[in-house]
């Protein structure tokens, strides 16, 4: 069950969910400041090749994503 969390907890893992259900992972931390995360997120479930954690080619795949630490998300740690 997802529970709100701040972005600022974050980490290596978490489950980020979207309002239908569908969950994204963060696979890495891309950056970090002291106000903003900068995170990469993959579905290996999703019919969308570019978001993969590894795309076929063997390149990275996943989406970017930026969060204020104080933004409240519904995540699974």
């Amino acid at each position: 069950m997802a529970t709100i969390i701040e972005a600022n907890d974050i980490k290596v893992g978490t489950q980020l969910a979207e309002n239908d259900g569908f969950l994204w992972v963060v696979d890495e931390i891309v950056k970090e400041t002291p106000k903003t995360i900068t995170v990469r997120i993959c579905s290996d479930y999703s019919s969308f090749e570019n978001h993969w954690k590894i795309k076929r080619d063997g390149t990275k795949g996943g989406l970017i994503k930026s969060f204020r630490k104080t933004t409240q998300l519904y995540g699974i740690i």
